[in-house]
């Protein structure tokens, strides 16, 4: 395939949500809270995972084109202060194994370097589209809407009798992020961005 050719699939948040949900419903490990994401990956998918150090490539993860692992940053996954983000690295290269396969499956290289060679000679404005879906899939498998929605009304209650609103939205977004991120496995960055596109913020 020509990298300057490519084009991505058109795939709308609301078909990335009914994807998720029917994971969900499908396997054991989606279901509680937090995700089990990568004993979904390494168990239920029977994908591997190989590590090396590819964090000089710009990337901490990457599904293999070949579809049967992911390969990780060594530092990525062995540090504590990554876990968070490795669990959302994991969870978007899932994206790519559920929402391209075509695309993947239609490539035959072997290495990260062959990969990223690739990857880099797409148009920006295609890839920024299938890292985008690999996102949203991201943020609604480990942060499913229906949880979301329970948890983060606690939440909002607790940040108006804390004053929070009364220091701006932001302020006040921030409150719950910090209150609800860990709960969900994830950064407070990505919980921040997955309640406010999520439609249920104040």
């Amino acid at each position: 395939m020509n990298a300057k050719k490519f084009k991505a699939p058109f795939i709308a948040a609301k078909e990335i949500e009914s994807e998720t949900g029917r994971l969900r419903k499908e396997f054991v490990a989606l279901q509680s809270i937090p995700v089990d994401v990568l004993g979904f990956a390494e168990f239920d998918l029977e994908l591997d995972f190989e590590f090396a150090h590819i964090k000089q490539l710009g990337q901490e993860a990457f599904l293999r084109p070949d579809l049967t692992g992911i390969w990780f940053d060594t530092v990525a996954f062995t540090d504590a202060d990554y876990k968070p983000r490795l669990r959302f690295s994991a969870a978007h290269e899932l994206g790519h194994f559920f929402l391209h396969k075509e695309v993947y499956g239609s490539l035959g290289f072997t290495t990260v370097e062959q990969w990223r060679r690739f990857v880099d000679g797409i148009p920006l404005r295609e890839y920024n589209w299938i890292e985008w879906q690999a996102d949203e899939f991201a943020g609604r498998l480990l942060i499913p809407t229906e949880r979301l929605g329970a948890a983060l009304a606690g939440a909002v209650e607790d940040a108006k009798r804390e004053g929070f609103f009364d220091q701006g939205k932001d302020e006040a977004l921030s409150a719950c992020a910090r209150a609800l991120h860990k709960d969900f496995g994830v950064s407070r960055s990505a919980m921040e961005i997955r309640i406010r596109k999520s439609g249920l913020w104040v």
